[in-house]
């Protein structure tokens, strides 16, 4: 290209992905450099007539649709098929190649400099040899990585399949001639481009000064071009120190204080490889003492600026600077430094706006258009005011942190102040992550869409704030730690709490956090490996956990307690320090101390600390009081989710939740995951069920409008936190007081009764129904709900009009003045219609109002002859024209200042309002808690009423151990099955010293006076594959669970006494993200049971030892169980598919007893404990495979055969797989040799 030579100049603009090249593109575009970008290039070759049409029609004709390429139907065909992608890269790269190549020499021709975006086949295709210079956009790895990852469908799979497609960047920059940095501030970014261009224009003012030789000269020399001898690219840097400045240059080498910096110093010459080096680039003059001359002027020139002058005509060293900033974009620029990592939108007049990199991450996520605005010098995008909630949440649920700048002051206040020709005033008022949305401005927010359904989704609608405070155990095993955690739910107010010891699975933890499903992970570093590993894993199986790092430091040492003292000592919202909260926080664990200070520091800058300050929200993870459940317990009974998409239906959560209110169904997800194990507590719910369950047409009124009274209520728990924190609108905190004021005339209770020594509900016997009624109707929270509704008018709050909400002037003397001045001004305005009307004549006159023109103008014919001079004509038509007089303008504007004056009083009166409300938020919430509590009995009676089920009893804990259960049902499969009834299934353990012989089911395990006959401490069940031996555990586990919640359960008969856990080992899966396999996860579990496990433990365990070879899996399979009924003690139900684990039985008689799953074999009777017609009957043919029909009975005895063949055909492998599987089963034995001794 010699044109380019010898005027205008081309420069190639590549980099990696993420490295912000569209943004340095734009910069050039700025300072008049036109940017030909690839993608443009591909779009003009795709379109109709394109040259890229017809190679493209020839290889999938369907791929070109009127005309034109249809990138959408071309992509379909190249999913997954390299070679069809390999032949569309062969027909179409040439032609880019040859387009850009056309474009550079277009403007070459017409003496335009150019520079080309984004070119990927720069270094491949010999496209850097057509351009003049090569910049490089670099940014570091990570802030790379955090771009890329922001945006939408993008992960680390992802961004490294890119990355492994496009030339390393350490290999573009050691060939470029200068690297452009992004990661440093933008008008430093901006200094760069600047620099750039000054260079490519010094050379072409001076002819044919190569970029070449300006790279090889200040890299140094020698720098690393290798074969083509380019050397190492500068790297731009400006200083404006003139001094420093004149030094370097006069030391006549770069330097660290040089303008330019690039390797270590070096001779000004070039070295003749250096200057010969762009030899596709053209000749140009070569150097000698010319060069060096051109390279001093280059480089002074390049530090000075070509229009800074010293006093007597000598150069300053200053540097280009970008164009001023208007007030504005200066404003933005401010915002964005004081608020590093927040996606800002801005209130712009009647929208609110981006800008910036902001905008193009909202481009990409909201699909709006961002464009480049030229007054601000940076890119926009905008959204209208009414859908701004709609946005704000699409870019949370993207994980961003979303920050909402306001206009502080108003047109009107603004025009009367000191300020009227500077910028409107903006802060930023409302910080939005996924942790803290529900909490916020519903005029930010707006409702989330479902949010019934999503309050009875796996997560409860909860989204908690996690944070994770760890330190090494002492005295403990390797691995072990410390760990401290607080979970906060800042829209309900729930603050959730634990410090405990975790092992190197890390199980505690994730029970913690699989029962809290956090939203948000606040992790305080640095971590052990194993958690984080636990962490990351976490997070990544759930795009919709966002994880933010603090440094744990920096409460080490006690910082944590001062903290927390100085703030909880400090007035809160009511006025008063929280004592309550003050107190509760000096009896938490050091690392939970740890982990609330973390969670305080960072809900601060949310506003929503407030909820920190009640202490009565303040409980722990789990008490000592309740069930232990495993996080493998809760995952593989599927308490909450179910496994196969992680929803609630087909889990027990969802079977049990009948519930009316939102927050019900956050109570009763947390009673399911946290069942009693007291005694006394699970007899106050079974009574309170069971007269729930009576309560109808004939039993007593108030339980009977239990129901409907709760289905109105609306989620009272919310309205209140969100009252709590300021963000309600008045609607919602009316609707909540008129809630608590009337729920217990709507039951028909008498309010207060209790404090006045009466019964509440004299007819209602259960104690714990009495206390729940009487909570929730408090006298005194009904009272101060009256109160507060006593002095706001409820129509206006109803319409969130504020200016009209406060009805009692006493109460606010504010709005009461201000109010007193809008009438004075409105009154002052009218006033002047009388005079008017007399100077013109005109006794009907009033003022008119017209959209966009204004509201009190006076109209007056256009024939119309004595319109008072002064007075602005505003509009006009045909026959009228319109006036603003001078007097009447200058009330209007004091009327403008009236309203938004009575707006900001209005505002300041709510404000004082809810932080009046702040004191009852405790009582309040008391009285909500009943009624949660009663929604959920009154939904586990609604499951009482199924067909089937019976109220579960509790025997004395002085006595041995024992699980009963006649006729029992798997609870969920009992509720989705209904084409065909469930099979019942009997279950009896019992413990003890000396339990005696073996049960033989659940009807013969109790004599006559109720009493327990003797049973086996542990049943081996085996079976056929899919012969439904883990439903039936499944089932006792989930029946023990029930009735410990205090529900009904599906059995003709369940005795028990109360379990303090349930552990369970289940299932067989790997855990990649913790580098732990199959067999390795299965035993882990087996190891934290076998630990964990008490005589008053239930302990499920289906077919261990299956993920090694059978001695290996046999032998751990025997050792476990049998540890399981000499030492441990517990109740066990043991599945296995060994026979000779049966064997136990006769080496522990009556502790161990066998079961198996009953099945027909085709042309055998039902099996028996030695059934007939195995697998290995026969050694060939159809005779090796039997067909079975699975009877679902569990019958006392030991199959002696799996039958897993018969699975194979049931997965329709081919029958000649099968049979052939048969012989093979027959040749090499089909039965187990006796039990192990």
């Amino acid at each position: 290209m010699s044109s380019v030579e010898h005027g205008p100049y081309a420069l190639g603009l590549t980099g990696s992905i993420g490295m912000g090249k569209s943004t340095v593109a734009q910069m050039f575009r700025d300072r008049g450099v036109p940017v030909l970008d690839a993608d443009r290039v591909v779009h003009d070759l795709y379109s109709s007539g394109g040259k890229a049409v017809e190679p493209i029609r020839s290889l999938f004709p369907d791929a070109v649709v009127d005309g034109a390429v249809s990138r959408t139907a071309l992509g379909l065909h190249l999913i997954g098929d390299q070679a069809a992608l390999r032949r569309v890269e062969a027909a179409v790269h040439p032609l880019v190649a040859e387009e850009r190549v056309r474009w550079l020499h277009g403007l070459a021709e017409r003496g335009e400099p150019l520079a080309l975006l984004d070119v990927p086949l720069l270094f491949e295709t010999g496209m850097e040899a057509e351009v003049d210079a090569v910049a490089v956009v670099n940014a570091p790895a990570d802030v790379q990585r955090q771009r890329v990852l922001a945006r939408p469908g993008m992960d680390e799979i992802k961004l490294a399949a890119i990355l492994a497609r496009q030339v390393p960047d350490e290999v573009k920059r050691k060939r470029a001639d200068f690297v452009i940095h992004t990661d440093v501030p933008l008008e430093e970014t901006a200094k760069q481009v600047a620099h750039i261009i000054m260079t490519l224009r010094e050379r072409r003012e001076h002819g044919k000064w190569r970029a070449a030789e300006v790279g090889a000269f200040f890299s140094g020399g020698s720098g690393g071009r290798g074969e083509a001898g380019r050397a190492s690219p500068p790297v731009i840097d400006l200083m404006d120190d003139d001094e420093k400045a004149e030094e370097a240059l006069g030391n006549g080498a770069p330097s660290e204080a040089a303008a330019v910096v690039g390797g270590p110093a070096a001779p000004r010459t070039a070295s003749p490889g250096q200057r010969a080096g762009r030899g596709a680039r053209g000749g140009g003059r070569a150097g000698g003492v010319d060069a060096v001359a051109r390279h001093e002027r280059f480089q002074r020139k390049l530090a000075q600026g070509p229009a800074g002058r010293r006093r007597g005509g000598e150069p300053t060293a200053a540097a280009v600077r970008p164009a001023k900033l208007t007030p504005m974009a200066a404003q933005v620029q401010e915002l964005q430094r004081r608020h590093p990592g927040v996606l800002l939108i801005i209130e712009v007049g009647y929208k609110f706006r981006f800008f910036g990199a902001d905008a193009e991450v909202a481009s990409q996520v909201c699909n709006i258009f961002a464009y480049h605005d030229e007054k601000m010098g940076a890119m926009s995008a905008s959204v209208p005011v009414p859908r701004l909630h709609v946005h704000v949440r699409r870019l949370v649920e993207a994980g961003h942190k979303v920050g909402i700048v306001r206009q502080t002051e108003t047109a009107a206040l603004k025009k009367a102040g000191d300020n009227r020709s500077a910028p409107f005033t903006r802060r930023l008022t409302a910080l939005y992550t996924r942790a803290t949305l529900e909490a916020g401005d519903r005029d930010d927010v707006g409702d989330a869409e479902g949010a019934e359904a999503a309050a009875r989704g796996s997560a409860g609608g909860q989204s908690y704030l996690v944070a994770v405070v760890e330190r090494t155990a002492g005295g403990g095993p390797a691995g072990e730690v410390e760990v401290g955690m607080v979970a906060v739910e800042t829209s309900t107010g729930d603050v959730l709490h634990a410090q405990f010891r975790d092992g190197l699975m890390r199980s505690e933890m994730e029970g913690r956090l699989m029962f809290a499903a956090p939203s948000e992970l606040l992790i305080a570093t640095p971590l052990s490996p194993y958690s984080e590993r636990l962490l990351g894993a976490y997070c990544s199986s759930s795009a919709a956990v966002r994880a933010e790092r603090v440094a744990g430091e920096k409460y080490d040492l006690g910082g944590a307690i001062a903290k927390l003292t100085s703030y909880y000592s400090s007035s809160g919202p009511g006025g008063r320090p929280a004592e309550v909260a003050l107190a509760a926080v000096m009896d938490m664990p050091p690392l939970v101390v740890q982990a609330l200070a973390h969670a305080l520091d960072y809900l601060k800058p949310f506003g929503l600390d407030a909820v920190l300050r009640c202490g009565a929200a303040f409980r722990p993870f789990s008490a000592r009081g309740e069930l232990v459940l495993s996080p493998n317990a809760l995952a593989q009974l599927e308490v909450l989710r179910n496994s196969d998409d992680g929803g609630p239906r087909g889990s027990l959560l969802w079977l049990l939740d009948n519930t009316r209110t939102a927050f019900g169904a956050r109570l009763l997800r947390s009673w399911v995951a946290h069942p009693l194990c007291d005694a006394a507590l699970i007899g106050e719910r079974l009574d309170a069920v069971e007269e729930l369950l009576g309560a109808g047409d004939e039993g007593d009124a108030v339980l009977a409008r239990l129901g409907g009274t709760l289905g109105g209520l609306g989620d009272l728990e919310r309205g209140l936190t969100r009252a709590l924190h300021k963000t309600a609108s008045p609607a919602e905190l009316v609707t909540t007081l008129r809630a608590l004021a009337s729920v217990g005339p709507a039951l028909g209770l008498q309010v207060g009764a209790e404090e006045d020594g009466m019964e509440a509900v004299p007819n209602v016997k259960s104690v714990l129904l009495q206390r729940l009624l009487a909570a929730a109707a408090s006298r005194e929270v009904s009272d101060a709900a009256s109160e507060m509704l006593g002095v706001l008018d409820e129509a206006a709050a109803m319409e969130n009009d504020r200016v009209a909400l406060f009805a009692s002037e006493a109460r606010f003397p504010g709005v009461a003045d201000a109010r007193e001045e809008l009438a004075e001004a409105q009154a002052a305005l009218e006033g002047l219609l009388p005079e008017m009307r007399r100077e013109l004549r005109q006794p009907r006159l009033q003022y008119t109002s017209v959209v966009n023109q204004g509201d009190h103008m006076i109209e007056l014919p256009v024939d119309f002859r004595g319109v008072p001079k002064g007075w602005q004509k505003v509009a006009g038509t045909k026959r009228v024209n319109r006036y603003l007089p001078p007097a009447v303008k200058a009330a209007e504007t004091q009327l403008e200042l009236a309203t938004e004056r009575l707006q900001l009083a209005a505002g300041k009166a709510w404000t004082a309002f809810l932080t009046e409300f702040a004191g009852w938020y405790a009582p309040m919430r008391a009285a909500v808690a009943a009624l949660a509590a009663l929604d959920c009995l009154h939904s586990l009676a609604a499951v009482a009423g199924n067909a089937g089920y019976v109220r579960p009893e509790f025997v004395s804990q002085d006595g041995p151990q024992q699980l009963d259960i006649a006729g029992g049902r798997h609870p969920v499969l009992d509720a989705l099955t209904t084409e065909s009834p469930v099979v019942p299934n009997d279950c009896c353990l019992r413990g003890g010293e000396n339990p005696g012989g073996a049960c033989q089911g659940g009807r013969e395990g109790l004599g006559d006076g109720g009493d327990p006959g003797p049973g086996p401490r542990a049943l081996v069940v085996t079976g056929p594959n899919m012969g439904g031996k883990s439903c039936f555990i499944r089932q006792a586990a989930l029946i023990v669970i029930m009735a410990q919640v205090g529900s009904f359960v599906p059995a003709e008969r369940a005795r028990m006494h109360v379990f303090d856990a349930v552990h369970t080992r289940m299932g067989a899966s790997d855990n990649l993200a913790m580098g732990r396999s199959t067999f390795l996860e299965e035993l882990s579990e087996t190891s934290a049971i076998l630990e964990a496990a008490t005589p008053r433990s239930l302990v499920i365990v289906d077919e261990l030892g299956r993920g090694t070879s059978t001695h290996d899996g046999l032998a751990i399979a025997l050792a476990t169980l049998e540890h399981l009924v000499s030492r441990v003690g517990c109740l066990t139900l043991f599945v296995t598919h060994y026979p000779k684990v049966a064997g136990l039985a006769q080496m522990y008689p009556g502790l161990v007893a066998c079961r198996c799953m009953s099945y027909l074999q085709e042309g055998a009777p039902p099996a028996s404990p030695q059934p007939r017609g195995g697998p290995g009957a026969g050694a060939g043919g159809a005779a090796a495979v039997p067909r079975i029909t699975f009877l679902y009975k569990l019958v006392p005895g030991v199959a002696d055969c799996s039958f897993g063949l018969n699975v194979a055909r049931m997965a329709e492998l081919p029958e000649a797989v099968v049979l052939r599987a048969g012989r093979a089963r027959g040749r090499h034995g089909g039965r187990h040799r006796a039990p192990l001794e």
